[in-house]
């Protein structure tokens, strides 16, 4: 008869696990931690980009009342009307004509500056409006407003400004604030592939 060895199995077995169980268990948890680190890594980016995203659209929120508010959406108002009402006087023949060729449309346009030119106030309003979409187009490349947000409520006004006073602001830029650049920037960051 054999008797059973007394020589006991050197090595873990601590809760009757082998080391093999052991070493498996271990690289398990391993693998949860780094994945569990590298998930709240990006939980933790993803949070930090909503937050940003939230105060870049508080800001722009801010900018939208001062719009409302402090006289600039009134100027421009009052400025499409005085667009509107130049564009009723000019023949319907020329207004077609203006429609669909580039040169009749610029010599429109050249008619409207000199318009413009002989009324301060409404060059005045000109200078306001651009000067608000300046600063709007500074807090947007700056990334302090959130475009989406300024792109929703301002990209029509923005272009329709500048299809009706853009020639006027180009010819005029010396003296405007930030010679009307920002605005052009700013039409072009909310509207990347021209106007629809």
């Amino acid at each position: 008869m054999s008797q059973p060895s007394s020589k006991r199995r050197v090595g873990l077995s601590f809760f009757h696990v082998s080391d093999a169980g052991w070493s498996l268990l271990s690289s398990i948890v391993t693998v949860v931690t780094f994945v569990g680190a590298v998930g709240g890594i990006f939980w933790a980016v993803f949070e930090y980009r909503e937050s940003q995203e939230t105060e870049r659209t508080k800001y722009t929120l801010t900018l939208i009342e001062t719009w409302e508010t402090q006289g600039y959406r009134q100027a421009y108002g009052e400025l499409r009307k005085f667009y509107t009402a130049f564009i009723e006087t000019v023949p319907p023949a020329d207004r077609r004509t203006a429609e669909t060729s580039g040169h009749a449309r610029d010599n429109l346009l050249q008619s409207f500056n000199r318009r413009i030119a002989q009324e301060p106030a409404r060059q005045e309003q000109v200078r306001e409006v651009v000067y608000f979409f300046n600063r709007l187009g500074l807090c947007v490349s700056a990334s302090l407003c959130s475009k989406e947000t300024t792109a929703v409520f301002f990209n029509d006004t923005v272009q329709s400004f500048l299809d009706a006073y853009g020639p006027y602001i180009e010819s005029s830029k010396e003296t405007f604030p930030g010679r009307g650049a920002t605005l052009v920037d700013l039409s072009q960051e909310l509207n990347p592939a021209g106007r629809d």
